[in-house]
Protein backbone atom coordinates (compact mmCIF):
# COMPACT_ATOMS: atom_id res chain seq x y z
CA UNK A 1 0.00 0.00 0.00
CA UNK A 2 3.02 2.29 -0.34
CA UNK A 3 3.63 4.58 -3.29
CA UNK A 4 6.73 3.95 -5.42
CA UNK A 5 8.56 6.82 -3.69
CA UNK A 6 7.64 5.44 -0.24
CA UNK A 7 8.86 1.97 -1.29
CA UNK A 8 12.13 3.52 -2.41
CA UNK A 9 12.44 5.39 0.91
CA UNK A 10 11.77 2.18 2.84
CA UNK A 11 14.39 0.31 0.85
CA UNK A 12 16.91 3.10 1.44
CA UNK A 13 16.05 3.15 5.16
CA UNK A 14 16.78 -0.57 5.53
CA UNK A 15 19.55 -1.19 2.99
CA UNK A 16 21.01 2.32 2.41
CA UNK A 17 20.28 1.91 -1.31
CA UNK A 18 17.05 3.37 -2.81
CA UNK A 19 16.89 0.84 -5.67
CA UNK A 20 16.32 -2.92 -5.58
CA UNK A 21 19.27 -5.19 -6.35
CA UNK A 22 20.00 -5.61 -10.05
CA UNK A 23 19.55 -9.39 -9.86
CA UNK A 24 16.49 -9.19 -7.58
CA UNK A 25 15.99 -9.59 -3.85
CA UNK A 26 17.11 -13.23 -3.95
CA UNK A 27 20.64 -11.94 -4.58
CA UNK A 28 20.57 -9.48 -1.67
CA UNK A 29 23.22 -10.42 0.90
CA UNK A 30 22.41 -10.57 3.72
CA UNK A 31 18.75 -11.16 2.99
CA UNK A 32 16.17 -8.45 3.76
CA UNK A 33 14.76 -9.23 7.20
CA UNK A 34 12.15 -7.79 9.56
CA UNK A 35 12.63 -8.27 13.29
CA UNK A 36 10.05 -7.56 16.00
CA UNK A 37 11.75 -5.83 18.92
CA UNK A 38 10.55 -5.52 22.46
CA UNK A 39 11.88 -3.03 24.94
CA UNK A 40 12.90 -4.18 28.38
CA UNK A 41 10.21 -2.36 30.30
CA UNK A 42 8.36 -2.96 33.51
CA UNK A 43 4.64 -3.73 33.64
CA UNK A 44 3.61 -0.11 34.31
CA UNK A 45 5.54 1.18 31.30
CA UNK A 46 4.08 -1.53 29.06
CA UNK A 47 0.56 -0.70 30.19
CA UNK A 48 1.13 3.01 29.59
CA UNK A 49 1.92 2.26 25.91
CA UNK A 50 5.49 3.55 25.89
CA UNK A 51 6.19 0.97 23.17
CA UNK A 52 3.79 2.83 20.87
CA UNK A 53 6.04 5.92 21.11
CA UNK A 54 9.09 4.17 19.67
CA UNK A 55 10.01 4.49 16.00
CA UNK A 56 11.20 1.70 13.74
CA UNK A 57 14.97 1.45 13.32
CA UNK A 58 17.23 -0.35 10.87
CA UNK A 59 20.62 -1.97 10.69
CA UNK A 60 21.65 -1.18 7.13
CA UNK A 61 24.72 -3.42 7.19
CA UNK A 62 22.44 -6.37 7.95
CA UNK A 63 19.46 -5.24 5.80
CA UNK A 64 17.40 -5.53 8.98
CA UNK A 65 14.23 -3.57 9.78
CA UNK A 66 13.53 -3.53 13.52
CA UNK A 67 9.87 -2.90 14.37
CA UNK A 68 8.53 -2.25 17.87
CA UNK A 69 5.33 -4.02 18.88
CA UNK A 70 2.47 -1.77 17.78
CA UNK A 71 -1.13 -2.50 18.70
CA UNK A 72 -2.58 -1.81 15.25
CA UNK A 73 -1.56 -1.47 11.61
CA UNK A 74 -2.43 2.23 11.38
CA UNK A 75 0.13 3.04 14.08
CA UNK A 76 2.68 0.80 12.37
CA UNK A 77 2.10 2.54 9.05
CA UNK A 78 2.30 6.08 10.45
CA UNK A 79 5.43 5.37 12.52
CA UNK A 80 7.13 3.60 9.62
CA UNK A 81 6.30 6.40 7.18
CA UNK A 82 7.59 8.97 9.66
CA UNK A 83 10.84 7.05 10.14
CA UNK A 84 11.54 6.54 6.43
CA UNK A 85 10.72 10.10 5.42
CA UNK A 86 12.50 11.92 8.26
CA UNK A 87 15.82 11.80 6.34
CA UNK A 88 17.70 11.13 9.56
CA UNK A 89 20.76 8.96 9.54
CA UNK A 90 24.00 8.96 7.68
CA UNK A 91 25.01 9.00 4.05
CA UNK A 92 28.13 7.50 2.53
CA UNK A 93 29.59 9.56 -0.28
Amino acid sequence: EFSPSQKSALLKFVTSCPRPPLLGFASLQPAFCIHKVRADRNLFEMLSRKEEDRLPTASTCMNLLKLPSYLNTSTLRSKLLYAITANAGFELS
